[in-house]
């Protein structure tokens, strides 16, 4: 059962993905949703739930035709499967946040994976050799993790502290 503090993070992060979106309410181009089940990529029917899920709009990407585990691949309702994945730890071991966002990255479909912790002695994925991965990790907030000492993360738009996903990577369809 999620917390306050997860589900807050999880709300900003939600609408964020909806800024392109550009107030949209009805049918808008990309939908953002939290824990729509998907099937676990290295399973065999297993269902798993990101926190947060970014999928094209049927009106862009098509409702497959078969859906998963045949191709093209889908949620559980059978729409597009989601492009970005977005998952926040709370009280989960960093070693289960990064499992969790290793198993999304070997998704063909999912063109990005976001893992978000700082809890202190935070140490990113040891498995960067994923094809498509690159790893970037740092303290967010004006103090660093687990310290009194200020971080330089202290201030709104600092470019540094700034993830930039190419709006593309929502409604890339691969054959």
């Amino acid at each position: 059962m999620a917390n306050a503090d997860h589900e807050a993070a999880v709300s900003v992060l939600m609408d964020y993905f909806k800024v392109p979106n550009n107030g949209v309410l009805f049918n808008p181009p990309i939908k953002v949703l939290g824990q729509p089940f998907h099937f676990n990529p290295t399973g065999q029917g297993e269902k798993m739930t990101p926190d947060v899920a970014v999928y094209p709009d049927t009106a862009h990407v098509p409702r497959p035709g078969i859906q998963h585990p045949g191709p093209p691949p889908s949620d559980t309702n059978g729409l597009p499967h989601a492009r970005i994945i977005v998952e926040v730890a709370n009280t989960q071991s960093l070693d289960d946040l990064n499992k969790r966002c290793e198993k999304w990255i070997r998704q063909l479909f999912v063109r990005d994976v976001l893992g978000y912790a700082a809890p202190p002695g935070f140490t990113p994925s040891t498995k960067p050799n994923l094809q498509r991965v690159s790893l970037k990790s740092w303290d967010f907030g004006t103090l660093l993790s687990g310290t009194t000492n200020a971080s330089a993360c202290n201030n709104q738009a600092i470019a540094a502290f700034q993830v930039t996903i190419p709006i593309e990577d929502v409604f890339w369809n691969p054959q």
